[in-house]
């Protein structure tokens, strides 16, 4: 799924995302779409994904209808609303209740035609039992009061705002709010609301070549010497010898794979975000060489409060959900939705850091060590043998697609190896493989992921494809060919570090140097 496609929805529908995350407009409405979420919508329902997201965003779409069946009348179609009121509904399951759902997309499960409508409506029933679970009512408080007068200072920091305007939106008296918001916030909200500008004139220095004297307008100073003022005392230094000093700042980096690129360019990051079941070996490796603090969070849900705790002087990550990054945006200046393909996050990390002559002289090492592969595999690429990477999920196979970035692009593109023919109309990062599909495609290389996530264990699925009668008439497993890969290195690791890591497992296992692979 890509940025702009929109969906027509006939009937109404229960969306499951089983990975990724993403942003969506429902109906006119922006919605933020992550892993472990089930969207209620009724017919006539529009969907436009207005970002693209994370490339592994995946689920499933139930359609169903709703009918009266009452003795002696006629089955009538019911016009089925959701329980919320909208039109649609968002609800967020548990780890636990994920891992339970699992059984009921296995294929194997269902053996004929009314098996498979048996366990169609069983799952049908059990995700509306989450859709129709009664939600906490929300009370009314001053908490809320004062949050709202926070969204306005978001949405309105370059505009003049007063306390009176901030009490009003509040509903309570000026000296009553700022005796509230002192105790919730821990600062008067004018020092809020001026930290809060100078947050974003860090930015503007970092993204744009714009003034000094421009940005200040635009973070809502109206005097530029006060702009600078107030700017030296929150950062230490002036906002024209900002950008200098981004090597001595306390960075945090919401992305392992980031982290472990801006030490290639010598930037060493204060603290890292990780899931760690997803962090690789060299990574952890690297980061502790470099005393780097790891801050735990989940797979999909950042861990704000945890990142609050470090007080970082930056944040910078890739593709962050819009409700997280506002909340980032009160911690501290945050520079997001870096791509993760490491020439072009090197690309924009050198124009970020001032690194652009470090940059040109990593990717002409990375040049040279793509050249000594191809090298390597000459002839293979020469005689067409076909490679497949294959990922297993707990909820089906995907398959590498060979016109996407990082990993297609290594292997298809740069190294020049072979897509078998079936598999060439995949536009995706990872496509739906059936085992239909990859018996078709029978490719001579196969390297199989078996997907790493929180809450699923894709061990199962993997088991299932090994007894399966598509497996064993496989070019690659007649032949030995197939290998193992690890998600934490070839999806997380495919930085400046893990690079080099991932070039010697290709070449090394294609050229039969047995001793570099896991089988």
């Amino acid at each position: 799924m890509v940025a702009g496609e929109v969906h027509h929805f006939q009937n109404p529908a229960l969306l499951f995302i089983t990975d990724g995350q993403s942003a969506w407009d429902i109906n006119g409405q922006k919605v933020q779409i992550s892993c472990g979420q089930l969207i209620a919508v009724e017919t006539g329902t529009v969907i436009k994904l207005t970002e693209g997201g994370t490339p592994d965003l995946s689920g499933w779409e139930l359609q169903f209808n709703l009918y009266t069946l009452f003795s002696g009348e006629e089955r009538k179609e019911v016009d089925w609303k959701v329980p919320a009121g909208n039109s649609f509904q968002q609800v967020q399951l548990s780890g636990l209740t994920l891992a339970g759902l699992g059984h009921y997309f296995r294929e194997e499960n269902a053996q004929d035609l009314i098996q498979i409508r048996i366990s169609n409506q069983s799952l049908l029933y059990e995700l509306l039992k989450h859709i129709y679970r009664k939600q906490p009512r929300v009370v009314q408080t001053i908490e809320e009061g004062l949050q709202r007068s926070v969204s306005f200072m978001h949405e309105y920091y370059g505009e003049v705002i007063t306390r009176n305007q901030l009490a009003q939106i509040t509903g309570v008296s000026p000296w009553h709010y700022s005796r509230k918001f002192s105790e919730r916030y821990g600062v008067s909200p004018l020092s809020y609301l001026s930290q809060y500008r100078v947050f974003r004139a860090q930015e503007q220095l970092l993204l744009t070549e714009y003034t000094s004297q421009e940005i200040s307008r635009q973070a809502g100073f109206e005097d530029a010497h006060y702009f600078s003022r107030r700017f030296k005392q929150l950062t230490g230094v002036s906002p024209r010898n900002y950008v200098q000093s981004l090597g001595q700042r306390k960075i945090m980096v919401l992305s392992p794979l980031i982290a472990e690129t801006m030490i290639m360019l010598d930037i060493i990051p204060h603290s890292v975000a990780v899931s760690p079941i997803l962090l690789a070996d060299h990574q952890h490796k690297l980061f502790a060489s470099h005393h780097i603090e790891i801050i735990e969070t989940a797979q999909f849900d950042l861990d704000v409060e945890r990142i609050a705790v470090v007080q970082p002087e930056l944040i910078i990550g890739p593709y962050i959900s819009e409700e997280k990054k506002q909340k980032l945006r009160n911690v501290a200046p945050v520079i997001g939705d870096l791509q993760l393909d490491l020439e072009e996050l090197l690309l924009s990390l050198g124009a970020l850091l001032e690194k652009d002559a470090e940059v040109r002289s990593i990717l002409m090492h990375l040049e040279n060590k793509r050249a000594e592969a191809r090298n390597q595999l000459e002839s293979i690429i020469r005689s067409g043998a076909t490679v497949m990477v294959l990922r297993i999920e707990p909820f089906g196979y995907r398959y590498l697609g060979g016109r996407s970035t990082k990993l297609s692009r290594l292997l298809y593109g740069q190294l020049q190896l072979t897509l078998p023919e079936p598999l060439k109309s995949g536009e995706g990062w990872f496509n739906p493989c059936s085992v239909e599909l990859l018996e078709l495609a029978n490719p001579d290389y196969l390297f199989v992921e078996p997907r790493v996530m929180e809450h699923f264990d894709a061990g199962e699925r993997w088991r299932e494809l090994m007894e399966s009668r598509q497996w064993g008439r496989l070019k690659a497993v007649q032949n030995n060919k197939v290998f193992s890969v690890d998600t934490r290195l070839w999806v997380d690791g495919f930085g400046g570090a893990g690079f080099p890591l991932i070039l010697n497992q290709i070449t090394s296992c294609i050229s039969d140097h047995e001793e570099y692979c896991a089988q």
